[in-house]
């Protein structure tokens, strides 16, 4: 097997190990809690920045150097906290928690650095003008960290969108 199969096959079974989370967490939080449509549709690219892309450090989880990830659309949190699982910052007992009392895994994420979580987010649009902060600031530093966004169609149409992207 070839460098570039490997690492499709890792992404690939990294983006099944996702769904399987968040199917599970939307079961057990029950179905009127859970926005698993909108964390489906972004597994696929949640799972290639965590499994292969983003440069991160578990046994540092501050660290300057990481890239930062900032989930726009905060109802998709269950693909994001399927992937902080898949890397080891979320065990999976804690994925039962979803939308219970005093979790920590609410229905749109909070920060959290222990769990992997850098920036609060569910307001809609308001993530990629945070995350151009944050790229501007790290460039500020002189480092070269990437700044990952993920965005929501519906979102697309504020106006914080639009003024973020001018």
């Amino acid at each position: 097997m070839s460098l570039l199969e490997n690492q499709i096959s890792t992404i690939k079974l990294f983006s099944l190990n996702m769904r399987k989370n968040i199917l599970d967490m939307a079961f057990w939080a029950g179905a009127n809690s859970s926005h698993f449509g909108g964390a489906l549709s972004i597994t696929d690219i949640i799972s290639y920045l965590y499994s292969f892309r983003m440069k991160m450090d578990k046994k540092n989880p501050l660290s300057e150097d990481r890239d930062r990830f900032i989930l726009s659309k905060g109802h998709g949190c269950l693909a994001y906290y399927s992937a902080l699982s898949e890397v080891g910052y979320i065990n999976k007992e804690q994925l039962k928690s979803f939308e219970k009392n005093d979790s920590d895994l609410l229905g749109h994420p909070v920060i959290n650095k222990d769990l992997g979580i850098d920036f609060s987010n569910g307001s809609l649009g308001m993530g990629l003008s945070l995350g151009i902060g944050v790229a501007i600031s790290l460039k500020k530093k002189f480092k070269k960290n990437n700044v990952f966004v993920v965005l929501g169609d519906g979102e697309c149409g504020e106006g914080s969108v639009w003024e973020a992207a001018m």
